[in-house]
């Protein structure tokens, strides 16, 4: 058997300037455990993504493909030059950049990290800028660091530090990572109410949630998690008129894309200080600094888009990888992190 993995060799034990040796996909023990498992493993030693020539004669006989963040496009005139490929398996979260309508019909399978390691870690940050936010710990932090000692009163007063506990959360769409969240938050029995079309009643039971619309979420959660993939039909869709319905002292968590929330009204409604929020996308990244914008408001926590996974997740992710791979194409074994054709083209593009 042979894999090519069609991200740099640099890009993988160097994940985005990480110096850690562990905290990367191919630390030792896995470079070791890919090497062991395949007769034959293919880095890209390039120090870029290869050409399209380069990729159609690295792919003639190869029986799975790595792909991780801009990796090539596997498009009809690759898939067409590899005609052994079996399995192509993506390391990172949306595989939509990576995958083709041509792949799909070929009948290659298609895995990713997007539904386990990605969307857990995602569903972790959600709660854990919920939480965060609740108790205003930018805020607590910045005074104590500006006033040393005397400000242990000053973030006492008037500034009543609240938690999750018993709170309503509203869960806007419900795919992978909003179902860790839920998942998540069981212990702080919490109400949850959720906005989606797809999702089904045994689901809703399962999390002791209900379902609500749009406006019901935005006018009575304390907490507002937006889950939502951005596409054409989700541009905006968290509209002027939804941001104008949140109520005092909430908390709106946005880990899924910037474009999804019209960005001015949400900045606008934000200066008002009726609510607060944590925000890890936006419009453009880095999100630019503009005088009495985001980055001035002190009900607003800015992440640099970070929500997951965190950096020591990398090994973990690349060994399942590894394995699912490996007993795919040994013993045919079904694959618990499969993408559909239909999921996969239609994941936001990142």
């Amino acid at each position: 058997m042979k894999v090519l993995v069609c991200s740099t060799k640099e890009s993988m034990l160097n994940t985005r300037g990480c110096t850690n040796p562990e905290f990367v996909f191919f630390p030792q023990k896995n470079i070791e455990k890919i090497e062991s498992m395949f007769d034959e493993v293919i880095w890209n030693e390039t120090g870029r993504q290869f050409t399209t020539e380069e990729l159609k004669e690295k792919v003639k006989d190869v029986d799975a493909i790595i792909t991780c963040w801009g990796s090539n496009q596997l498009t009809k005139e690759i898939v067409d030059a590899a005609p052994n490929l079996k399995i192509v398996a993506h390391l990172a979260g949306s595989v939509a950049r990576i995958v083709s309508e041509e792949l799909y019909e070929k009948g290659v399978k298609v895995i990713g990290a997007n539904d386990t390691h990605f969307s857990e870690s995602v569903a972790e940050a959600a709660l854990a800028y919920s939480m965060m936010s609740l108790r205003q710990m930018d805020y607590v932090t910045r005074t104590l660091r500006e006033m040393k000692d005397a400000g242990w009163a000053e973030v006492k007063k008037d500034r009543p530090l609240r938690g999750i506990m018993d709170r309503t959360v509203g869960l806007v769409s419900f795919g992978a990572i909003a179902e860790h969240f839920a998942k998540m938050l069981q212990p702080f029995h919490v109400k949850i109410k959720v906005y989606s079309r797809s999702i089904s009643d045994e689901k809703l039971k399962q999390y002791n949630m209900e379902r609500a619309s749009l406006e019901e979420i935005f006018s009575t959660c304390d907490i507002i998690s937006i889950h939502t993939a951005w596409n054409k039909h989700t541009e905006n869709m968290i509209s002027k008129e939804l941001l104008q319905m949140i109520k005092k002292d909430a908390v709106l968590v946005n880990t899924a894309r910037g474009k999804v929330i019209d960005e001015p009204a949400m900045i606008e409604e934000l200066k008002t200080g009726r609510f607060r929020a944590v925000l890890d996308v936006f419009w453009k990244e880095p999100h630019p600094y503009e005088e009495g914008g985001l980055y001035d408001l002190e009900n607003v926590i800015i992440m640099p888009h970070q929500g997951g996974p965190t950096m020591d997740r990398y090994p973990w992710i690349t060994s399942d990888i590894l394995d699912e791979i490996y007993g795919y194409l040994t013993e045919n074994k079904p694959l618990k992190s499969e993408i559909s054709k239909e999921r996969g083209l239609s994941m936001t593009i990142s």
